[in-house]
């Protein structure tokens, strides 16, 4: 069966579009309606969203799935969305919705299971392609194996971190809906073919960004190991990781928009 099923989806008009579903938010005038950011960091950690929300002044923009937090030290041009959950499909939506209001720019970042042993707890992972190993994204484009990011900030983001003098990798991820379905096997054929992470959704956001015409990219750190043997849970010891990765996405998209 193809994928998706429908034949020539790709170039069929939709009947629900993001800017009808806005515009019908919009009516309802219940909520008062703010000027979305320019960049959004995608934030995908409750107690990371609670750490930028604690950390940083700004504002709440409502009308959307989750919470999306403007910085009022970026002159409001640069927010992170949270709160919505993990996985492609909704992360997705948001970003449609986003995009259709005006946000031009997303910065992934989150955790990531590691495949390479050789990276140290703390190293942040700069993503230069993404398995579509899930389904959003081929609602989008026509089915290949990977996505990729925009050139421009992920040149940004690897400046940003060269200037700080952060330890970084950039390599290949492996963006999967299922991920208790990760298999023995995969793990050692993308590990063998220099695929460094395991996440959630990258590659959907790369590909609604280049079908919608915005910018994107993602960026991680390590939560857990996968060998071929063996699975070692780090979640715990990640929570001073997390934030310096919140700290840095924000600082890089305030720069990008500069």
């Amino acid at each position: 069966m193809p994928f998706p099923n429908h034949p020539d989806k790709h170039d069929a008009e939709a009947l629900v579009t993001p800017q009808k579903h806005n515009e019908y938010k919009d009516s309802r005038g219940d909520v008062e309606v703010t000027e979305p950011p320019e960049a959004v960091v995608l934030c995908y950690s409750r107690s990371l969203m609670g750490y930028f929300t604690e950390s940083y002044d700004g504002q709440e923009v409502g009308l959307y799935y989750g919470d999306l937090y403007v910085f009022d030290d970026a002159d409001r041009r640069v927010g992170v969305m949270g709160n919505f959950g993990i996985g492609a499909p909704t992360t997705a939506m948001l970003m449609d919705e986003l995009i259709a209001d005006g946000v031009e720019a997303f910065l992934s970042i989150g955790f990531a299971g590691c495949l390479d042993d050789a990276i140290d707890m703390g190293e942040f992972i700069v993503c230069e392609k993404a398995i579509r190993d899930e389904g959003t994204s081929h609602h989008y484009a026509e089915s290949e194996t990977f996505a990729h990011p925009s050139d421009s900030l992920v040149a940004e983001t690897e400046r940003l971190l060269a200037d700080r003098d952060e330890p970084f990798h950039v390599g290949p991820s492996w963006t999967t809906d299922a991920i208790y379905r990760e298999t023995k096997e995969e793990v050692r054929r993308y590990a063998e073919e220099g695929v460094l992470t395991v996440e959630m959704e990258a590659s959907a956001v790369f590909s609604v960004a280049a079908h919608r015409g915005a910018d994107a990219a993602a960026m991680f750190v390590v939560s857990d190991y996968l060998g071929l043997t063996d699975w070692e849970p780090k979640f715990h010891l990640t929570a001073e990781d997390m934030r310096r990765l919140g700290d840095t996405a924000k600082e890089i998209l305030e720069s990008y928009v500069s």
